[in-house]
């Protein structure tokens, strides 16, 4: 199956401007002299009819890259046509007709970790790319895309490998059976090198996973205390349903927010009051997921009726810290909209659509305390686990060259060498790839 070409639309579900689809195989000369209406030369945009038999479906701009130049190291060509869903789809079905058939997720990318022109970690840094939510996480996945991140991985390695050639040496050429103390001092000073070192790379690795998740933001309160409503002012748009009538959502539903390039969860939630409706019951279950799971919870209260002793009793119970009271309709109450000095909570009003800069405002400062380095890497859970392992086989083998166990020693360091080589694929299950590879979108 990997010789056979693949296509794939590489732009967004909908109608736009321009649309891309991308096709990747060994040899796509032949399918090149039947769909299009002439040859192109490596690395230029050539514009061309593309032909179903004596139909034009699109004039397009096609951009061909030669084997081994390319992203995937086959021969790949990128079609720039039209962006009418329609258009799009009747070139796809060209394609398809002509020999390629649909990619799978992630397979123009997989195609390229089989073919040695990315790494692993390189992989898991291009889907990073496409979702980070903030220009942090996208500058922390560049530094994973760039390489940076897989060549300090490579250098320990390496350091890795000369320690263990060099207890190796010991254990194999032993100097009438006694070891030098000096070499023993040596190779425990390059072991606690290379703990520092790594070190390093996991304190960056784990700054760069906080990134890596979109923060959630819960909407929370009794019935009619306008919470749709707020939600409906930061969208700009009704998407929430908002009723007099109580219990209108019966739902946790969550949006997505843009606040100047940052993108957040934000999540209206069934209004918290006792009743025997059980599908209410279930909504406000949902409510305490979303509070559970949330960053941080906006607690909505009716300024005209204060915060009452239940809803205090409420915020202590379920142990919600992380939050700041929204009184919302000072138009009833002629407030001016405000945040507290205390930063606690925030007046505001959604009919009359006062202090939501406020409530963004509080959303953009928690991504200002984040500090990105020039050598933060938006890490995963997996890659992560791996150099906490990595680590542990290198105390272990610190432990046993100082008490002489030379065989353990350099076994340790072995595991520890392999655990940094997973994170860069290099020891990888067929299994744990397509797992990786299937969590992409279609046409990457």
């Amino acid at each position: 199956m990997k010789d056979t070409a693949i296509c794939a639309i590489a732009s967004p579900i909908g109608s736009s401007a321009l649309g891309i689809i991308r096709v990747s195989g060994n040899d796509l000369t032949s399918l090149i002299n039947r769909v299009f209406s002439r040859s192109f030369e490596d690395r230029k945009a050539t514009l061309a009819n593309i032909n179903d038999e004596n139909e034009i479906l699109d004039q397009s701009i096609i951009i061909y890259y030669k084997s081994p130049r390319s992203y995937t190291g086959e021969d790949l060509i990128e079609i720039i046509c039209h962006g009418n869903h329609i258009v799009m789809n009747s070139i796809l079905n060209l394609l398809i007709k002509n020999g390629a058939r649909s990619a799978n997720p992630g397979e123009f990318s997989e195609r390229a970790f089989f073919n040695n022109k990315i790494n692993l970690a390189q992989a898991e840094a291009v889907a990073d790319l496409i979702s980070a939510s903030d220009q942090k996480a996208v500058k922390a996945a560049q530094n994973s895309l760039s390489g940076k991140f897989a060549k300090e991985i490579n250098s320990i390695a390496q350091i890795i490998l000369s320690t263990r050639a060099e207890i190796e040496s010991i254990i194999n050429f032993p100097e009438d059976d006694d070891v030098p103390d000096l070499n023993i001092e040596s190779i425990q000073t390059k072991i606690d090198k290379t703990l520092l070192l790594l070190s390093d790379i996991i304190k960056n690795s784990r700054e760069g996973a906080t990134l890596n998740q979109r923060k959630s933001y819960a909407f929370v309160g009794k019935p009619n205390s306008g919470k749709s409503s707020l939600i409906n002012c930061l969208l700009r748009k009704d998407a929430s349903i908002v009723s007099n009538q109580s219990g209108t959502t019966r739902d946790a539903i969550e949006y997505e927010l843009n606040i100047n390039n940052k993108i957040v969860n934000i999540v209206d939630t069934a209004g918290i009051r006792d009743t025997n409706d059980d599908v209410e019951k279930e909504g406000i279950l949902r409510t305490l997921k979303s509070i559970a799971y949330a960053d941080k919870v906006f607690y909505i209260v009716d300024d005209s009726k204060g915060i009452e002793d239940s809803e205090k009793k409420f915020i202590e119970k379920h142990k919600i810290k992380n939050h700041i009271i929204l009184y919302n309709k000072i138009d009833l109450t002629g407030k001016n909209p405000h945040i507290h000095s205390s930063g606690e909570y925030v007046c505001v009003s959604a009919r009359d659509n006062l202090g939501i800069n406020l409530i963004k405002k509080i959303i953009e400062e928690d991504f200002s305390c984040i500090n990105v380095s020039e050598n933060t890497y938006l890490a995963r859970t997996r890659q992560i686990e791996l150099l906490y392992k990595s680590q542990k086989h290198l105390n272990e083998s610190k432990q046993n060259m100082t008490s002489g166990n030379f065989d353990f020693s350099a076994e340790e360091l072995r595991l520890a060498h392999v655990a940094l080589s997973s994170i860069l694929g290099q020891n990888s299950t067929k299994e744990l790839l397509d797992e990786i590879f299937n969590s992409f979108c279609i046409g990457k």
